[in-house]
Parts: C-alpha cells; sequence; structure tokens
C-alpha cells in the first residue's frame, strides 16, 4: 500500500503486562488474585534457593487460602538453558495446571514463560528462539520478582542458553507477556549483596540502553514487520529517564544496607520500569556484547552488562553527546555549563563509579576473559542484529571488538 512505509514509521507502539500489582505485601495477595481470575492449579516454577528461603512455602499458603491447588517445579537455575525450560514443561504436562507462576529473579521467570509456550504449544524450547516464533496464546503466567533487576515480569522477552551451542538465545513474543505483575520490595529483603549489585546494574543497563537507542521513527523495517523492539518513544523515554534517577539513588543504599526497606522499594520500581521502557523500545551492544562473554566466562547476565556499559557508553558518545548528558545529570553529576560531550564524558565516569562502589568488577581481564578470545567475541556480538539495529552509532565487528579492547 502506497504510503504504509512512511505511516509505520509515524507511529509507535507500547505495551506492558496486562496488569501490574506493586507495593510491600502484594506477594500475599497472589491467592486473591487467582480466585478472581478463576483459576484453579498453578505450576510454581522456582529454584530450590527460592524453596529454602521460604518463598515458595509462603506463595503456596496464598493460594492454598483461596483453595487453589499447587504444585512446585523448583529445576530452574541462575543460567538457565533449554533442558530446565523443557523439564518445566513436562513437568506441567504432568501436573496440567491452568496458570503458571514464575517465582524469583529474571532466570526463573523467563523458565516460566517458555515452559508456558512449549507447554502450551508443544515442542521443545529450542523450537522457539527468535522473534515471534510463539503462534499464539500461551497458559497465563504470573510474575514474582525477588531480585530488583530483569524486568522480565512486564517484558516479552526470555533469555535460554542453547547448551548444544554454548550460546544464550532470546525467544521475543507478544504472547510471552506476562498477565500479572506482582512486584513486591520485602521479598528483595533477603537478596545477598552480590545479587542486588548486579540485578540492579542490569536494571540501569536497561533504562540506559533504552533512552539511547534509535527513536521509532528512524527504524528501518518492512511494513509488514513487528520487531519486539520498535525505538525510543515518550513513553518509554519517561519510563527510562525514572528509572535512572532511582538507581542513582538507592542501588548503593541497597546493596550496603539490605533491610533499608525504601531503597528495596525504589529499585524494585526502578528494575519495573526500565524493563517497561526497553521491553518496547530496546537494547543495545551492551546486552549484545554480554552474551558471548556470559557463556565464555559463566558470568551471571548483570554483572557482564554492568562491566560493558560505561565502555558501551564511551563508544557512542559521539553520536548522542546531548542524550548521555542528561543522564548524567540524572545520576547525579553536575552538568550545568559543560558541553553536551564534556557532560557525556560524565555519565562514564559516574557509571564506573558506581560499579566500584557497588563491588563489582572494573574490566573484562578480571573475570577471565583472554585478550586473544576478544576477535572471536566480537564476531559473535555481531550475531545479534535484532540488538545492534537499534544503535545510534552503527556497530560491525570492528567496533564491536573495539568496545572489548577498551573494556579489557
Amino acid at each position: 500500500m502506497p504510503g504504509m512505509a512512511n505511516a509505520l514509521r509515524a507511529t509507535w507502539r507500547f505495551s506492558t503486562s496486562d496488569e501490574i500489582l506493586f507495593g510491600c505485601g502484594t506477594a500475599e495477595r497472589i491467592g486473591v488474585e487467582v480466585r478472581h481470575r478463576h483459576l484453579s492449579r498453578a505450576l510454581i516454577v522456582a529454584d530450590p534457593n527460592m524453596v529454602k528461603a521460604g518463598l515458595v512455602d509462603a506463595v503456596r499458603r496464598s493460594l492454598d487460602e483461596s483453595q487453589v491447588e499447587s504444585h512446585v517445579f523448583e529445576g530452574s537455575a541462575p543460567e538457565p538453558g533449554t533442558m530446565a525450560v523443557n523439564a518445566a514443561a513436562d513437568a506441567a504436562r504432568a501436573v496440567k495446571p491452568d496458570f503458571i507462576v514464575g517465582l524469583g529473579g529474571g532466570s526463573n521467570m523467563d523458565v516460566a514463560k517458555v515452559a508456558a509456550a512449549v507447554y502450551t504449544h508443544g515442542g521443545s524450547a529450542g523450537d522457539y528462539f527468535g522473534e515471534n516464533r510463539v503462534p499464539g496464546p500461551t497458559v497465563p503466567v504470573f510474575a514474582v520478582p525477588t531480585t530488583a533487576g530483569t524486568g522480565s515480569e512486564v517484558t516479552a522477552v526470555a533469555v535460554i542458553e542453547d547448551e548444544s551451542r554454548h550460546l544464550k538465545l532470546a525467544v521475543a513474543s507478544p504472547f510471552l507477556r506476562p498477565r500479572l505483575a506482582i512486584v513486591d520490595p520485602l521479598l528483595t529483603l533477603s537478596c545477598p549483596a552480590k545479587v542486588t549489585a548486579e540485578s540492579g546494574i542490569d536494571a540501569l543497563v536497561h533504562a540506559v540502553e533504552a533512552y539511547t537507542v534509535i527513536g521509532y521513527d528512524a527504524l528501518d523495517l518492512p511494513p509488514d514487520a513487528r520487531p519486539q523492539f520498535t525505538g525510543r518513544q515518550p513513553i518509554t523515554d519517561a519510563l527510562a529517564e525514572q528509572a535512572i534517577r532511582l538507581i542513582g539513588q538507592h542501588l548503593r543504599v541497597a546493596v550496603y544496607q539490605p533491610k533499608n526497606i525504601a531503597a528495596r522499594e525504589g529499585m524494585h520500581l526502578a528494575a519495573l520500569l526500565a524493563g517497561m521502557a526497553f521491553s518496547s523500545a530496546g537494547l543495545g551492544a551492551a546486552h549484545a556484547l554480554q552474551y558471548p562473554v556470559g557463556a565464555e566466562t559463566h558470568t551471571s547476565h548483570g554483572l557482564g552488562t554492568g562491566l560493558l556499559l560505561p565502555y558501551v557508553v564511551a563508544y557512542l558518545l559521539p553520536a548522542a553527546p546531548e542524550t548521555f548528558a542528561r543522564i548524567a545529570g540524572w545520576l547525579g553529576e553536575d552538568v550545568d555549563g559543560m558541553s553536551a560531550f564534556d557532560a557525556g564524558e560524565l555519565c562514564v565516569e559516574a557509571i564506573q563509579r558506581l560499579k566500584r562502589d557497588i563491588g563489582l568488577p572494573m574490566r573484562l581481564r578480571d573475570i577471565g576473559v583472554r585478550e586473544e578470545r576478544i576477535r572471536s567475541l566480537a564476531e559473535q556480538a555481531a550475531t545479534y542484529q535484532r540488538l545492534l539495529r537499534m544503535s545510534p552509532r552503527p556497530l560491525d565487528v570492528a567496533g564491536l571488538e573495539q568496545i572489548l579492547r577498551s573494556a579489557w
């Protein structure tokens, strides 16, 4: 149709979970929420740490009080792969739930989301890697995050390792988005400092990348395309800004004062807002680079994205100095009277200082990356075009290698 491509560039889309319940103590309401939806049998996807912490029992008590039958799959893991997803789907086939609860960090929620697709539509986890491979709605997923970082409770993406290729790959589909997100800051009070730091810096990466990807009007796609990431737009900009401000204010406190409820609440809200922002706007080079780096070093997703972020910002700075100058101000830097580029350089410094303050490693060599592996890692990162096409500065293998060498 004539003009369709131009019309597509003049419109933007925003999506998030059907409903979000936020606040201290909200996890105790899961039974009531389920009853209102006339559901009766749950599969709770968790891991042994969630069981040990008593969080699984707390969710089951709430469900039991509402006469909702529940079963537990505790085979998830910090960096899950297709085997964990397929095992969770097998557990679902055995108990036939009419909804699935993802309880824990992003890994558990991602397993729940993809397992719901496999349980509903058949096949195995590997069949759904890529964009828009889930053919239709799945059994409802309720997401209950116990860390403040991934934003998986509101996103249409799940990241799973393909063990056969030793790669982290994404399943991206609007049908993965949880129907209900129950975001209770009290669930993060027992989160260890290391996990708080790594998940918290990941939330910052989500917000910064969502704010600095190309705009919706610059995305060059066929008229009939429907990608998950559609570029920054007014709603995602507002969400990302607030998330960045909250993280600058609360992350250090949450790491070193774990029982500080105000800090925990601020970080849980920041992670939620950042997840809402990037789920529509998109992500960029820090994520594309982390996937091969994480697979190589067996380090957490948040550690990798957070370590890489300032080096990515330094590379992108010439393409968007005003944007990074604003971020520097939101992180508490005094940028009054400075040129946009100089203020943008303070954004790099602010992120590096935050990393150091919360105990994150500063360079790739600190987590075991060997210098001779850098070119290969850049080549692997270059395959993640759904992320790299969102960059405000073009990124090829040479550019990715430059970032990795500066981070090494």
